[in-house]
């Protein structure tokens, strides 16, 4: 029984430590922002509730299953991707790309919500 809660245990902390460095490259950028920095102040709450509330609980509820880990995994690899180009990547960006990297971070951001 405890070396069953040990590997419980030991599953959980993978699963979190794995988007935990990833929510910390968001919230670096966005406190480290190069433009669009009202943007990044208004997001920051909602990126801290994703990051330390709202991810390791739908984690830790969903550790059995691979898809919905997986799937989390790669939406925050993304959203780290989005959030660099969105706050930091060329700050001298034509309009048209600066419209897509905000629509892919915005269309990220509402998947993991989902």
């Amino acid at each position: 029984m405890v070396d069953a809660n040990k590997g419980a245990a030991s599953s959980k902390a993978l699963i979190i430590s794995m988007v935990g460095p990833l929510m910390n490259k968001v919230k670096m950028s966005m406190l480290a922002a190069r433009k669009n920095r009202s943007l990044a102040t208004k997001l920051q709450s909602t990126i801290d509730v994703l990051g330390e509330q709202l991810l390791p609980h739908y984690l830790t509820a969903n550790n059995c299953g691979y898809e919905e880990v997986n799937t989390i995994h790669n939406l925050c690899y993304l959203l780290a991707m989005k959030t660099q180009q969105v706050f930091n990547s060329r700050v001298i960006h034509t309009c048209i790309d600066q419209n897509w990297d905000l629509k892919g971070f915005k269309q990220v951001l509402v998947r993991i919500m989902k």
